[in-house]
């Protein structure tokens, strides 16, 4: 009876699970394809008790009884966004797979050898919906293309593209001049181009365009909508970054619920000529006071500055001009994002 009990509540585990990533593809994602792989092994799952005596596994269930259900573990009760949604789910999926794998072994070797089978194809349609999700999973990215059409010196499309295939792994959409309907339409296109290759796009003060446009993200400035109110109407649907510059004022955003900040202004910028640079030095306090809160570092960076903002500690950046303006953006960031690839450590 413990056999069939175990077996039964990982099959319902299994079944659970695979429906959070089905739900995920189908309603989150658009995707067709996903959406109809995880639910073809959802019935392929579900037809394994069709093998066995009818009513064993009902006859071995005892949730009244269960352990289990009197322990609780801290980090169950809360996720930071999708992307540990769909972590979780695949975690119990695989999990409850394997073990209904083994026991499979002592009584019936032929639906243990399917079960293996699935289990491998589950495995794959995991890192599927992971590759699918990577833009909107709350992360340190190393470097942003902050995207200004009236700074690029090629048209605007294709600064994004060649700043995507060189390696940019967030594009902050700043447009503070279009009206609500082109910037939608801007965002959606950043979108279409940005999310297969994992890089976040993020939608500068307008969480409602972000929404609407289905980004990762919204950052918000000072003379923004505050971030916990936009936290409130937005949930964790979103990421939340906001501008800091000093330590006070990004210990002030952390706590109204930004998921990450710009630390600036580094260095001397024509976007923002009436910010005072503050250099290198306040990105070393942002580190030192909040080192497990991503980052990026912003204000007139360049190439040349990539040094001195590594040696103290650097993990990101956001870039304007040095790649808008110039005429081969994409070596540009594929110079800059090598030099920003953390070091292997032995």
């Amino acid at each position: 009876m413990s056999i069939a009990r175990t077996i039964d509540a990982s099959l319902n585990r299994l079944a659970e699970g695979l429906r959070v990533m089905e739900d995920i593809a189908r309603y989150v994602l658009d995707d067709e394809t996903l959406s109809r792989s995880f639910k073809q092994m959802r019935h392929e799952t579900r037809r394994l008790p069709e093998r066995w005596p009818s009513g064993w596994l009902d006859a071995g269930r005892d949730v009244v009884g269960d352990v289990g259900t009197r322990i609780d573990v801290a980090d169950e009760g809360t996720r930071a966004g999708l992307w540990d949604v769909a972590v979780a789910a695949g975690h119990r999926s695989t999990e409850a797979m394997r073990s209904v794998e083994e026991l499979s072994k002592t009584f019936d070797s032929d639906a243990a050898k399917i079960v293996e089978s699935l289990r491998y194809r589950l495995y794959d349609l995991e890192a599927d919906l992971r590759t699918a999700l990577a833009s909107r999973r709350i992360r340190q990215w190393s470097l942003c293309l902050l995207l200004t059409e009236s700074r690029c010196r090629r048209p605007w499309f294709d600064v994004a593209r060649a700043a995507v295939d060189g390696g940019v792994d967030c594009i902050q959409l700043r447009e503070k001049d279009l009206e609500g309907a082109q910037l939608f339409e801007r965002a959606r296109r950043l979108v279409e181009l940005a999310r297969p290759a994992g890089c976040s796009v993020i939608v500068n003060d307008r969480f409602d365009i972000a929404l609407a446009a289905d980004a990762d993200g919204v950052h918000l400035g000072r003379t923004d909508l505050p971030v916990e109110e936009v936290r409130r109407h937005v949930g964790r649907r979103l990421i939340i970054g906001a501008s800091t510059h000093g330590v006070d004022e990004a210990r002030e955003a952390i706590a109204a619920g930004a998921d990450g900040c710009g630390v600036g202004p580094m260095f001397p910028s024509e976007t923002r000529p009436d910010l005072d640079p503050a250099g290198p030095e306040r990105l070393s306090e942002y580190i030192e006071s909040f080192p497990g809160v991503p980052h990026l570092a912003i204000g007139g960076i360049g190439p040349d500055h990539l040094s001195r903002l590594i040696d103290v500690g650097c993990r990101g950046v956001a870039v304007c001009d040095a790649i808008c303006a110039s005429d081969d953006p994409g070596s540009v960031v594929a110079s800059m994002a090598r030099r920003l690839q953390p070091v292997p450590t032995a």
